[in-house]
C-alpha cells in the first residue's frame, strides 16, 4: 500500500517520502480502516520533527488523524465492514492504518470525510479545554494566539454556551478580528492591553486563562484575572520561560495546570465521552461550529499540500484525501 513515512525526524519537506508498504494486520484490540481524508495539522509536522509528546517509532508513517471505511472486523466488535469512523492515531498518512477500537468515533451519514476527518483532535481538544476552564454563563474567558484553529472553536464552543471571549494576538489587533471567532480581539503589543481587559469584564476579571503561547506575557495576563481562577497551558509556541512567582498564584488563589488530550480523555468515561461527541457532531451540522477546508490534495501530492499549508493568513485545513 501507498504511505508517507520518514526514516529520521526532521524537516517534513526534507524527510517525508511517498513509499510502498507492506498493509498492517488485524487485531483483537484494533480494527482496519481504509482511510478516505487526513488533515494536516501543526502536531503532525511537530510529529515528524520528534518535537510532538506522541513520539515516532523509526521508520514512521506520518500523520495524526483521519476517517475512512472500516474494511476489516471481528466478532462482537461495535463496529462493522464498511461503516465509516474517524480516529486519531499515529499513521494515518497511509492507505490502510490500524486503529485501536478505543480511538474510533462513528460517522453519521450526512456529515462528509473531509469534515469527519477533523474531529478527533481539535474539536476535541477545544471541547476539553473548556471543561478544564470550569467557567459558567456569563463568564469571561481569556484566549492566546486568538487565530488558531483550536482557539476558533474554543469561541465557539464557548458562545453557545454564553461564555465572553477575550482574544489575544501578537501582532494588529484589526487584522486579529478577522480571522478570530472572539468577541474582541486584542494585541498583546498594546500598551493599554491590562485595562483594556479590565474594561471589558467592568472590573470583575477574567474567569480563565487558555493559552498556548507561553513565555513573558503569561505573567502579564496572570493579573487579569479573577480570584479563585484557573490558568490552562495547552502549548508552548514561546520557549521563553514566564517570571512567575508563587505570590502571584497564592494571594488570588488561582490553579496552573498543563493540559494534554490524551490524559483528559483518559479521566473520563464512555458515556461521557460519547456525549461530547454527540455535542460536536450537532454543532457541526447546525454551523454552529465549522471546519472549513482550504484544499484538497491526493496522498502522493503531500509535498504541494505541505506547501499550501505553510502559507500565511491560510483559512481552513489543508486535508490528504484518497
Amino acid at each position: 500500500m501507498q504511505a508517507i513515512a520518514f526514516n529520521e525526524v526532521g524537516d517534513p519537506a526534507k524527510v517525508l517520502t511517498c513509499t510502498d508498504v507492506t498493509a498492517p494486520e488485524g487485531a483483537n484490540d484494533s480494527l482496519l480502516v481504509k482511510v478516505a481524508a487526513r488533515p494536516i495539522h501543526p502536531a503532525d509536522l511537530a510529529f515528524i520533527r520528534g518535537q510532538y509528546r506522541v513520539r515516532p517509532s523509526l521508520p514512521q508513517i506520518a500523520g495524526l488523524e483521519g476517517a475512512g471505511i472500516v474494511v476489516d472486523s471481528a466478532p462482537g466488535s461495535p463496529f462493522s465492514v464498511g461503516q465509516r469512523v474517524a480516529f486519531r492515531c499515529p499513521g494515518t498518512w497511509a492507505d490502510i492504518v490500524s486503529v485501536p477500537l478505543a480511538r474510533l468515533i462513528p460517522v453519521p451519514p450526512d456529515l462528509p470525510n473531509t469534515v469527519a476527518c477533523q474531529i478527533s483532535l481539535n474539536p476535541v481538544t477545544a471541547f476539553g479545554l473548556l471543561d478544564e476552564a470550569a467557567l459558567q454563563q456569563g463568564d469571561w474567558l481569556l484566549l492566546t494566539a486568538a487565530t488558531s484553529t483550536v482557539s476558533n472553536l474554543v469561541a465557539a464552543i464557548a458562545r453557545a454556551r454564553s461564555i465572553h471571549v477575550i482574544g489575544l494576538v501578537r501582532g494588529s489587533a484589526a487584522e486579529g478580528k478577522t480571522r478570530s471567532c472572539a468577541d474582541h480581539v486584542l494585541s498583546t503589543q498594546d500598551p493599554e492591553l491590562i485595562g483594556r481587559i479590565a474594561k471589558l469584564t467592568g472590573g470583575s476579571g477574567v474567569g480563565a486563562l487558555l493559552d498556548s503561547v507561553g513565555g513573558p506575557i503569561v505573567a502579564k495576563l496572570f493579573t487579569t484575572l479573577a480570584a479563585g481562577r484557573r490558568i490552562v497551558a495547552y502549548g508552548v509556541q514561546d520557549s521563553e520561560p514566564a517570571a512567575i512567582t508563587n505570590a502571584m498564584l497564592i494571594y488570588s488563589n488561582l490553579t496552573w495546570k498543563g493540559f494534554g488530550i490524551d490524559h483528559w480523555l483518559s479521566q473520563k468515561t464512555a458515556e461521557m465521552k460519547a456525549h461530547m461527541i454527540d455535542q460536536l457532531w450537532s454543532m457541526i451540522r447546525n454551523k454552529a461550529l465549522e471546519l472549513p477546508i482550504a484544499a484538497t490534495f491526493p496522498l502522493a501530492k503531500f509535498r504541494d499540500a505541505l506547501a499550501v499549508d505553510a502559507q500565511p493568513g491560510r483559512t481552513g485545513k489543508v486535508l490528504l484525501v484518497s
